[in-house]
């Protein structure tokens, strides 16, 4: 069996909620420009990771695209998307998590 795939992981088998919040949504919205198109416009916070039946993907693994590019997403898939535009969502999803954890450490002191 190839180690490419992660059959024993417990994330397969323990059922978890993705995370939601708000305050970080925000943070998204307020950067402003489309991480795919680049456009200087109105963002949306658009979910790109893992999802179950009818339920969103942690607000954690959201990142800015306009909205052209928000229904885009949806049209072609995340794959098919980031192949188009040259992205790599979960690298896009680190920085941006980096980011607001060190905004938030700041407004803490």
């Amino acid at each position: 069996m190839s180690d490419l795939y992660e059959l024993n992981t417990p994330r397969l088998y323990l059922p978890s909620k993705p995370v939601r919040d708000p305050e970080y949504l925000k943070f998204i919205r307020a950067l402003r420009f489309c991480l795919a198109c680049g456009r200087w416009r109105r963002a949306e916070a658009a979910h790109t990771g893992t999802h179950g039946i009818g339920q969103k993907a942690s607000d954690l693994d959201t990142v800015p695209l306009c909205p052209d590019c928000h229904r885009e997403l949806h049209k072609l898939g995340p794959v098919e998307f980031q192949e188009k535009w040259g992205l790599v969502f979960r690298a896009h999803i680190e920085r941006l998590n980096q980011w607001y954890l060190g905004k938030q450490r700041r407004k803490a002191v």
